[in-house]
């Protein structure tokens, strides 16, 4: 798991448009007292860590005085907004499908600490949705978004709407709103440790028209990829760990390394002058790293250690190690 959990930028965007399509309020003074860019929005896949996304939550809340906005951006939320996840739900053959796809790719929208399941019960299935720390409970808002997003992306594959026989809600019960009834339109219990809805079997069960399994196959490679980048640290630990791999192939311009993580270039730029680098300069402490190791080790010749570090021939190479030492490759290896 990432440092700091993440949430999807695309969420970031619809809190934006309900703010100036439903409010009139323009959120540009909002995204910039929150450093937030706006032009994350275009580059499906990229995040801001979950405490910003909270403190955005917040301020929206604040500014419009709706207490329930987050029901209002739920209510915009297409399966699209959601990356590599929606378009796993969207080519799910049923409802019980597109729903364990989302306890097994909940990370996409969010990597704070916490288990969705969906679990056999005498009425049928129980979603449930269980934060792990308190500490990282998104706020009330963020998950009435939730709700709301999760019905309406229901509503998109099924033929007719499907709402669930009842739920159990975190929802305080001093916050009860005819809202909710509105929204879920099944018995609400309130109060609840996490939460809980209840569906039919057969409404898991039909099959939903949109499914194409071939496609919901390769997408599931995609987002078990894209799930492992989020989860292996930082963003340049990332790009160190996939430059090793790609070093022999002399395939390392930055093009392709966003690519192989999931990410634009522009975005991968980014994210790593917020950790204080460059792509430039892990390419280059990588090399160096790894050719000083090799050289230690012995057991490569200084032609094959120059292939191993992504440089067409020695003398390139010997150059470059020139730069970074001040020292030859052999005088390197005869005092190290």
């Amino acid at each position: 798991m990432l440092h700091e959990p993440t949430t999807l930028a695309s969420v970031a965007r619809l809190i934006g448009e309900t703010l100036s399509c439903r409010y009139g309020i323009d959120p540009k003074g909002i995204f910039d007292d929150l450093s937030i860019d706006p032009a994350l929005f275009s580059e499906p896949g990229t995040r801001l860590s979950f405490a910003r996304m909270g403190k955005l939550w917040n301020a929206a809340v604040e500014a419009t005085g709706d207490q329930y906005f987050g029901l209002e951006v739920g209510s915009r939320a297409r399966p699209t907004d959601f990356y590599v996840l929606g378009h796993a739900w969207l080519a799910s053959a049923t409802l019980y499908g597109a729903f364990s796809r989302l306890c097994r790719y909940r990370h996409v929208i969010s990597t704070a600490p916490g288990v969705d399941q969906l679990v056999p019960h005498a009425d049928g299935y129980d979603f449930t949705e269980n934060f792990v720390e308190s500490k990282l409970l998104p706020p009330r808002v963020a998950r009435d978004g939730g709700y709301a997003a999760l019905l309406g992306m229901c509503d998109a594959v099924t033929a007719e709407p499907v709402r669930p026989l009842r739920v159990a809600l975190t929802v305080p019960e001093a916050n009860r709103s005819e809202r909710y009834d509105a929204l879920f339109r099944c018995p609400i219990e309130y109060g609840s440790d996490r939460e809980h809805w209840i569906y039919s079997r057969e409404a898991m069960q039909t099959p939903l028209t949109g499914s194409v399994p071939e496609v919901a196959t390769a997408i599931d490679r995609i987002a078990e990829k894209y799930i492992a980048s989020l989860e292996e640290g930082e963003v340049s630990t990332s790009v160190r760990s996939l430059l090793v791999k790609l070093l022999p192939s002399g395939k390392t311009d930055q093009e392709t390394v966003a690519g192989r993580l999931y990410r634009s270039t522009s975005t991968l730029q980014r994210q790593l002058s917020a950790e204080g680098t460059s792509y430039r300069d892990v390419l280059e402490s990588t090399r160096r790293e790894l050719a000083e190791q090799y050289l230690k080790d012995g057991g490569l010749s200084k032609a094959e250690i120059a292939f191993m570090v992504g440089f067409s021939d020695q003398s390139n190479f010997a150059r470059a190690f020139k730069r970074w030492t001040g020292m030859s490759p052999g005088e390197y290896q005869e005092v190290a």
